[in-house]
């Protein structure tokens, strides 16, 4: 009976350590970034002054969150406790966003949302994010809603989708996300030049 209750005791023991180690494993904080492409752009250059507006930006309450998602089926996601964004996922991409835009067109001014209510716009991009998370397939996903308007008339808006192959670990994810996030930059960008030699 004590030869069982020490047995018992120790595999205790062993799990309680076990546990402990798993969760001392180091967070991991991570960033999306996007290429600037300033020596890839084309098309009209924006009249100087020009503002955009960016937002706002809305997220599914699924990416409402630090953990990075793993979309494990179709009904079934994983959280990441371990790597996590190093901010607010709508800030990180309002962002680094703003600061792409400013540089494809050669702006000084992409403002961003909630702006005061005398702000001046010459054009506004709104966007929900649709999706933004590793497929159990191994490729990382980005699907967006934009809508580019000047003053309260829309001016364009479409559906981006974007898919990258991305390795099963956060940095590989992030890295391909990042590549997406630069695609839809780029698409935004060029909306915006041709709204703009169009008028």
């Amino acid at each position: 009976m004590i030869g069982r209750r020490w047995i018992y005791s120790a595999l205790a023991a062993a799990a309680i350590a076990g546990l402990a180690a798993c969760g001392s494993a180091p967070l991991q904080f991570y960033m999306l970034t996007a290429d600037s492409g300033a020596s890839n752009e084309s098309g009209p250059a924006l009249a100087p002054g020009t503002v955009i507006g960016l937002g706002p930006i809305r997220l599914p309450a699924y990416l409402d969150r630090p953990q990075l998602v793993t979309a494990l089926s179709d009904h079934q996601y994983r959280l990441d406790e371990h790597n996590r964004w190093a901010e607010r996922l709508d800030e990180n991409i309002a962002r680094t966003l703003s600061q792409t835009l400013a540089i494809r067109l050669g702006v000084e001014q992409v403002v961003r949302y909630s702006w005061p209510a005398r702000q001046r716009l010459d054009y506004q991009l709104g966007f929900d994010i649709l999706e933004l998370h590793q497929t159990a397939a191994g490729r990382s996903v980005l699907s967006a809603q934009w809508q580019l308007k000047q003053g309260e008339r829309n001016l364009a808006g479409k559906r981006f989708e974007c898919s990258e192959a991305a390795a099963d670990n956060a940095e590989a994810i992030v890295a391909a996300q990042s590549a997406c996030l630069s695609r839809f930059a780029a698409e935004l960008a060029g909306a915006v030049r041709a709204a703009a030699a169009a008028h």
